[in-house]
């Protein structure tokens, strides 16, 4: 994904539009939210009740935990890494195609060993093991500091309590999600050196339940935000006589259509969908690009799923 850095933008629509996005999805998950880190707690060995724990502290007495269900959730886990998932690319029909899904699968297969996607995997999965859902995700790096080149890797996502995934997505892979926004930390010495044009007096503050930090207003470090949205332009679709597609903007002139022999068969309007990024503080648009697929490249790894009074709940 190309990024650019941009200039200080004030009253910026995409932060507003950011913010108001993160509340949505922070007020539509909040029970979601509130249970998974219960359940992580728990999973972790954290099995006593507040109230309790702090009687037997006064009264110096132990609190013994006997964690069991760490067990079985390894369990779970170790036959997940045992059988991960593999990208797995198929031909259509014939044996052509069958010889371009050979060597797509060949790049899949290089891009997931040279980003040691076992790792993102096995980490999305342990937390939909023990507390509902995960994330992983797609990203392009440059080759090195002095190449123009870019390379597809697939990252893990340490905390999935710092994604904002769109309430309304519905698909188990989260291919129909409209916005994703991710929050982040870094310390000030290296945001300023990053963007040494922005202001550091204000991070991104909203966050949910699980997207924590002792201190958050913090002296020495501030928290930024990654933001995917998706934007359709209105397109008019032309099926020529061929069998091929074209937008209508992007038909060559007459002559040559008519020097081909070939027509206009149908018409019908359509879209173009776009993928936009933004890295932003509270007050900055700090970068800006487009992804170049049609999905949000952040991928959920779900549980357990069920609908209660029109909620739907990770289990």
């Amino acid at each position: 994904m190309a990024k650019k850095k941009t200039e200080v933008v004030d009253n910026d629509p995409r932060i507003a539009d950011a913010i108001q996005f993160l509340q949505f999805a922070n007020e539509a998950d909040q029970t979601n939210r509130s249970e998974a880190l219960e359940d992580l707690k728990f999973a972790a060995g954290d099995q006593w009740p507040v109230e309790i724990q702090n009687s037997r502290v006064l009264e110096a007495r132990p609190c013994l935990t006997i964690n069991k269900l760490d067990a079985y959730c390894r369990q779970i886990t170790n036959q997940m890494r045992q059988q991960r998932p593999r990208i797995k690319v198929h031909g259509v029909n014939t044996e052509s195609d069958a010889k371009i899904a050979e060597i797509i699968q060949g790049i899949c297969r290089h891009i997931e060993v040279k980003s040691d996607a076992d790792a993102a995997y096995d980490k999305a999965g342990d937390f939909a093991v023990r507390m509902g859902w995960g994330y992983w995700r797609v990203t392009t790096k440059y080759e090195s500091d002095t190449s123009f080149n870019q390379e597809i890797a697939i990252e893990q996502i340490d905390n999935p309590f710092t994604v904002y995934f769109d309430p309304n997505s519905i698909m188990p892979d989260g291919s129909d999600a409209e916005k994703v926004l991710i929050t982040t930390v870094i310390p000030k010495k290296v945001f300023k050196k990053m963007y040494p044009n922005a202001e550091i007096d204000q991070g991104f503050t909203m966050r949910g339940t699980g997207d924590v930090n002792s201190e958050w207003i913090m002296k020495e470090d501030i928290r930024l935000a990654e933001y995917f949205w998706t934007e359709r332009k209105a397109i008019v679709l032309c099926l020529l006589s061929d069998g091929t597609t074209v937008e209508e903007s992007e038909l060559p002139p007459q002559e040559v259509l008519d020097a081909s022999n070939i027509t206009i068969v149908e018409k019908r309007d359509s879209y173009k969908k776009q993928i936009k990024w933004c890295k932003l503080t509270a007050m900055q648009v700090l970068e800006e690009g487009e992804w170049a697929g049609k999905y949000i490249p952040i991928v959920p790894v779900y549980g357990q799923e069920t609908v209660v009074e029109l909620s739907l709940i990770h289990i």
